[in-house]
């Protein structure tokens, strides 16, 4: 059994999820507010 990937953090978030925008913090649109890089954006080997 392949041991279970390890998640990258989203690079525009740096893991956090939300982005300052002004004032406000909003949903990170990279990542869709999980953090993590989202698995379209992991190149296929």
């Amino acid at each position: 059994m392949k041991p279970p990937k390890k998640k990258e953090k989203c690079a525009n978030c740096e893991g956090k999820g939300l982005i300052k925008l002004g004032d406000r913090k909003v949903k990170c649109a990279r990542c869709g507010g999980t953090g993590f890089k989202p698995a379209s954006a992991t190149p296929k080997h």
